[in-house]
């Protein structure tokens, strides 16, 4: 008797095709044969795609653990945290990221499904106001802070899907909060 494929084994599945494909082009039938089962036993289990996506994309991203609930006095350490846990993502998961923040704007399952990570940024989004308040940041729009601290890292995950030939080898979470905030403080 075969073993029983896990969810996780599915949702690994599901995000690599969506990260080669796309969400619209990556069908049903593909993702059963990625993951190894049947395109019936998908239904059976996530009822739709679009189930299927929303699961894969809570299972999978709740695995990255990001502790931001209490920012303190440390902008670096703060910030560190948040280094660390994109930096994690984006080597994990970048090729899927990407694609579901360039199909977001187009499907409406999609933006759904982002509604997870968006929780996420809003905490982040207070942390940089804590420490803009403070006086440790250049006060401006959250989001600017969140883009200038995270941008080198999605660009060296984007620089390495591109360039099959790059070879850069992951972020160093230190020397991006250092460089950062070189330039970020009042």
């Amino acid at each position: 008797m075969a073993s029983r494929v896990s969810d996780q084994a599915v949702f690994d599945a599901m995000l690599e095709v969506i990260a080669e494909q796309g969400y619209e082009r990556a069908t049903t039938r593909t993702i059963a044969e990625a993951a190894g089962i049947n395109e019936a036993t998908l239904f059976r289990r996530f009822t739709s795609k679009e189930n299927l996506l929303k699961q894969a994309v809570r299972g999978s991203f709740a695995g990255f653990a990001l502790d931001l609930d209490a920012p303190g006095d440390d902008v670096a350490a703060d910030l560190l945290t948040i280094v660390r846990y994109y930096a994690h993502l984006y080597e994990a998961r970048s090729g899927v990221v990407l694609t579901l923040m360039r199909e977001a704007k187009f499907s409406p399952e999609v933006a759904a499904v982002l509604t997870e990570p968006e929780k996420l940024l809003r905490r982040v989004d207070e942390v940089i106001l804590h420490h803009q308040r403070r006086g440790s940041l250049v006060v401006e729009p959250p989001r600017h802070t969140f883009f200038a601290l995270v941008g080198p890292l999605m660009m060296r995950s984007l620089a390495r899907r591109v360039d099959q030939l790059a070879t850069q080898s992951p972020a160093d979470p230190e020397a991006v909060v250092r460089r950062f905030l070189d330039g970020h403080r009042p």
